[in-house]
């Protein structure tokens, strides 16, 4: 009975962290958009980058908790189109400092997703790749432009805004697969669950495992897994956000040819299933055979972005 209550606790207390959530949002036909007047700066300096971050601050200040109720605000005079777009980024530059010392990393991009596809990012060490899924991802923001994702400019949410975002509509795979070691494969991904508000359509904890093929392994602790199924636990864990966008950060870099084609099946099926859309980097260039569309970053920029019309199988593609 006492397990009984806690439950029912625990339940309730995720259902008023969701009506809260729900109450910042506006209905849909009261949403306004805002277009800012941000001033161009010319130094690309410590002087210039001191005052773009001053700049910042006081525009995150001002729209932030306005964003997160769902108003589009652009400070690039630009209106993002989320029925065909996941992401879209305008005029993005990314720095960073090092006393007087500045160091671009994104030297101004312009960029569109589309929705429910799965996109590559390929580039060498140094290209800025990384740095471009975390500022699209939320987890890290941008010195100058507008990020869009799912339609809110993080560009201007404030950290703790930005965190709210995160847990609400996007999923996250990493190299590492950072599971609980306490907690058996089930209650990792049960984390991810209690991370987000729950949405009709949510996949079930059971649906899941047995999406990734792991349905048999629900309760094994993760030293009883191999890294393989490490890594599909936590496919699970960020499946069971519902995440309108899933990021992969080398999720095949750590495993061997099996389970890497086996993790990137399952992420071909996610797509195909529930429509999320799956954004990985890699340095792999062959995975970019199985991607809609394949976006080279080299020296901080777009070097190029291409369609792929008929998309492999990963059983398909070569591994060496």
């Amino acid at each position: 009975m006492e397990n009984k209550n806690l439950n029912n606790n625990k339940d309730n207390k995720k259902a008023n962290k969701e009506s809260k959530f729900e109450k910042k949002l506006k209905p849909v036909e009261e949403r306004e958009v805002v277009f800012v007047d941000s001033h161009k700066f010319e130094d690309d300096g410590i002087k210039g980058f001191k005052a773009r971050i001053k700049l910042q601050k006081q525009l995150t200040s001002k729209y932030s908790k306005q964003i997160l109720s769902g108003d589009t605000v652009s400070t690039t005079g630009n209106k993002p189109d989320t029925d065909k777009y996941a992401i879209e980024l305008y005029g993005v530059r990314k720095w960073y400092t090092n006393g007087d010392m500045v160091t671009p990393i994104l030297k101004g991009i312009d960029l569109k997703i589309e929705k429910s596809k799965f996109i590559v990012i390929l580039g060498p060490s140094g290209s800025g790749k990384t740095t471009l899924l975390n500022v699209i991802s939320g987890l890290d923001k941008v010195s100058e432009g507008d990020v869009f994702s799912v339609g809110s400019n993080l560009t201007l949410l404030k950290d703790s805004h930005l965190t709210m975002f995160r847990r609400e509509n996007v999923g996250f795979i990493f190299q590492q697969y950072n599971l609980l070691s306490n907690l058996t494969a089930k209650e990792n991904a049960e984390v991810g669950e209690n991370l987000s508000k729950k949405a009709d359509n949510a996949m079930s904890i059971e649906e899941i495992f047995e999406t990734i093929g792991m349905k048999e392994q629900m309760n094994k602790y993760p030293h009883q897994m191999s890294g393989g199924q490490q890594q599909r636990v936590s496919i699970a864990r960020a499946l069971a956000k519902n995440p309108a966008i899933l990021f992969g950060d080398e999720p095949t870099g750590a495993l061997d040819e099996e389970m890497g084609r086996k993790v990137l099946e399952i992420l071909l099926e996610v797509k195909k299933r529930f429509n999320t859309t799956i954004i990985i980097v890699t340095h792999n260039p062959n995975i970019a055979e199985i991607g809609d569309t394949i976006i080279h970053v080299r020296n901080g920029l777009i070097d190029k972005m291409s369609n792929n019309p008929n998309p492999k199988k990963p059983s398909e593609i070569d591994w060496s």
